[in-house]
């Protein structure tokens, strides 16, 4: 199997995982925080993530470098920390909410996660693999991360980018990237 197919699998897979976690917002607002609907679909969803998420590297690795590589892994890392937390919560109900060791795994996790979505979001503009407004989805995550009153919705908009880039990666629908002007379609497939 060649690298270009293996890309293309876990950009279905980031693909399924935003679906999944775009599942957590609804799950929260009918249910409630923590319960197991949201539990069930974030840890799902953060299991795929730790994964998959090294397609939005590989899609555009010539651009990113390792810079690229290590966001990737910090965004796997994170994901998996993720996973951790809500496997505690499935397991051991609201106990696994308090002590040391979920206070540490749930700031290193968030902090390794938003400084790799910052440093994603900074790397997939100057590559110009994708579509400007890629870069818009990002805002609107890292926005709703940090606006009180939306901590509810972040989980759509943190889908939503994995949707959108996991379909583009699966499908290959990259920006043409020409020296020279011209009527070219705004996508190719490679």
């Amino acid at each position: 199997m060649t690298v270009e197919k293996v890309t293309r699998w876990l950009g279905f897979l980031c693909l399924l995982a935003g679906i999944i976690r775009m599942g957590m917002t609804p799950s929260s607002l009918i249910w409630g925080d923590d319960s197991a609907p949201e539990v069930i679909c974030g840890y799902i969803a953060c299991i795929l993530m730790s994964v998959c998420s090294i397609a939005l590297y590989l899609a555009q690795s010539r651009e990113t470098g390792v810079l690229g590589f290590i966001t990737a892994l910090l965004i796997m890392i994170g994901n998996l920390m993720i996973a951790s937390n809500f496997y505690g919560l499935f397991a051991y109900g609201f106990y696994a909410k308090e002590g040391t060791f979920a206070n540490l795994t749930n700031a290193v996790s968030g902090m390794g996660l938003l400084l790799g979505t910052i440093l994603l979001a900074i790397l997939t503009f100057r590559a110009n693999v994708f579509p400007r407004w890629m870069i818009a989805l990002f805002a609107l995550m890292i926005l709703s991360f940090g606006l009180p009153g939306l901590e509810k919705w972040f989980a759509l908009f943190w889908g939503a980018v994995y949707v959108a880039m996991g379909y583009m990666v699966w499908k290959e629908k990259y920006v043409v990237k020409s020296s020279t002007h011209s009527n070219a379609a705004p996508y190719k497939t490679i």
